[in-house]
């Protein structure tokens, strides 16, 4: 079944991503200005062979079409113009965009494909640095409108992935600074041909007439500049605004449902609406991470009032549902559209100076990031047993030294303790360049337990205590790292599908009399000769397909494998 919402997501982040790749080779074609305007020249030769290739110029303008196009749609969807300052910033650009890229693509699509005219650096600075200087600062503002729309589109996309997180400041500097070298590669430019005309005058006739233009090319591309930026813009803008008040006023009076919040509350909102867009529009604050993608589960609420009358999970919703396991009455109120009235209970309540600070806190820390690491479990067996008998202190001082054991041997090979649990240890390797290196060091890191542990065995014997025993486990995949808890009982953990799956085959050790099991993705990751393990394929509690797993009788003999 076609699910229109995830197609439309994924248009516009598809379209979005080929017209940014556009401006930052555009900005960096403006670049070379720095240098001289002939080596602006040479590079706008390299970057028109590409984008004007008869394939890419389709895909372009393609792109651009269908993300004007679903952006109208999505500002048309919305019901409530409540947003974030972000939002607000980006959808605010995306409005002016129009009307400032009329002028220029009348010139570089109209003018140079149609017309014939050669819009060359050259020309360009003498229609503007030269003879229009408000063109100049047109240029400047289309300029900050579309990189600022761009980048926060993008960073929304990368954000809360682990190579932007890895490389923040590279990322922040690179949209901070490429649109200022950008523009002063161009004023260097121009500079530079203002200072060739004033010492040779003849030189900007002969770029005019190298450019092609006429005056009634002139003529023609400022008809059409004029045409769609004080004539079509404002139309469709009034349209818009005309046909948003008007929906509302219908909506309002004869399309509307009722939202009722367990606390009491009730607002009416238009049929369609999002439950996120009705806590907005009632003024409540509703936490929404990722900003109503459905990429988070913040704005999640618990439905208390009939089941049945509601809509289907979306493809967005439905996959975070079956990744969560989510009951029926759990949904995400970015994505649920009510048809009905409805009951709901916001599940992250929030009181005032909580939202204080999460406002200034860093999102990083609130909301955790995905990244592909690899955890290991390790857990002492029949300490309970082994205890019995013994003093409290006698306890301690060996549950320490296994516990220093476990630690050393994990921080020796670049990975890091997450929490120590009863008599079991969480650790997580992630500190390397690549999940390879991040799997040998786990394998490794399981290796050098195994020694340090048959050391303290061999210390331990001298006591008459009976060895101590050990089950690992190890998997490799995507997990959501970040900081959970509350003031300073908050600490960096992970959580997700892959430490669940980590913990299990920890467990499985015991059925298999073993002391590792780990994944294939694992085995996979650290390119182990597979030859030279034992492989199983078991089943993991909540999941539907079987696991090809690996198992040790020593921890050591994986590394054989390498």
């Amino acid at each position: 079944m076609v699910d229109a919402a995830l197609i439309v997501r994924r248009s516009r982040t598809i379209s979005g991503c080929i017209l940014f790749f556009y401006v930052f080779t555009h900005l960096l074609n403006h670049s070379l200005g720095l240098i001289s305007l002939d080596t602006m020249e040479q590079g706008r030769a390299i970057f028109l062979r590409f984008w004007r290739h008869d394939v890419l110029f389709y895909v372009l303008y393609g792109a651009l079409s269908i993300h004007f196009l679903l952006g109208v749609y999505a500002l048309a969807r919305r019901r409530s113009f409540r947003m974030s300052r972000k939002e607000w910033i980006r959808n605010s650009c995306a409005v002016l965009i129009p009307f400032f890229l009329a002028s220029h693509l009348s010139v570089t699509l109209w003018g140079s494909r149609f017309l014939g005219l050669n819009d060359s650096y050259a020309f360009m600075i003498i229609s503007t640095y030269i003879f229009d200087p408000f063109g100049y600062i047109i240029l400047g503002l289309m300029l900050m409108l579309v990189w600022t729309h761009g980048s926060i589109g993008i960073i929304g996309l990368i954000e809360f992935r682990e190579f932007y997180s890895k490389r923040r400041g590279l990322f922040q500097g690179l949209i901070l600074g490429l649109p200022l070298i950008a523009y002063g590669g161009y004023i260097r430019a121009s500079i530079e041909l203002s200072e060739a005309s004033q010492s040779n005058p003849i030189t900007i006739l002969e770029l005019i007439s190298n450019s092609n233009f006429t005056a009634e090319i002139g003529e023609k591309i400022v008809s059409l500049s004029d045409l769609l930026q004080f004539l079509v813009y404002p139309i469709l803008l009034s349209l818009f605004v005309a046909f948003y008040f008007i929906r509302n006023l219908l909506e309002k009076r004869f399309n509307s449902i009722q939202v009722q919040y367990t606390d009491g509350t009730n607002i009416n909102v238009s049929r369609g609406s999002s439950l996120l867009e009705a806590s907005h529009k009632a003024g409540r604050y509703h936490e929404s991470v990722c900003g109503g993608r459905g990429r988070c589960t913040t704005c999640r609420v618990r439905v208390t009032s009939s089941l049945g009358e509601l809509p289907k999970p979306n493809k967005i919703e439905q996959s975070v549902i079956n990744r969560l396991n989510f009951d029926q009455s759990l949904r995400l109120a970015c994505q649920l559209r009510p048809e009905t009235d409805i009951e709901i209970n916001p599940l992250i309540k929030l009181v005032n100076h909580d939202k204080q600070n999460l406002r200034f806190s860093n999102q990083e820390n609130l909301s955790g990031i995905e990244k592909e690491t690899v955890i290991m479990f390790c857990d002492l067996r029949g300490f309970t047993r082994l205890s019995d008998g013994k003093m409290p202190f006698d306890v301690v001082f060996i549950l320490n030294k296994y516990f220093k054991l476990v630690t050393d041997a994990v921080e020796e090979n670049k990975g890091r303790i997450d929490k120590f649990i009863g008599d079991g240890v969480m650790a997580i390797f992630d500190k390397d360049t690549t999940i390879s290196k991040n799997c040998k060091n786990a394998l490794k890191g399981a290796a050098m337990i195994t020694t340090y542990l048959n050391e303290l065995n061999d210390e331990l014997s001298t006591d008459d205590i009976e060895p101590l025993r050990l089950g690992i486990g190890i998997h490799s995949g995507n997990a959501i790292i970040g900081k959970m808890g509350y003031g300073e009982a908050s600490t960096d953990t992970a959580i997700g599908d892959t430490v669940n799956v980590a913990s299990r085959l920890e467990q499985l050790t015991k059925d298999y009399s073993c002391q590792l099991m780990f994944s294939s993705i694992v085995a996979e990751n650290a390119e182990l000769d597979k030859t030279k393990l034992n492989s199983v394929k078991t089943k993991i509690r909540g999941k539907k397909d079987y696991l090809e797993a690996f198992y040790c009788g020593s921890a050591d003999e994986a590394i054989k494998a390498l």
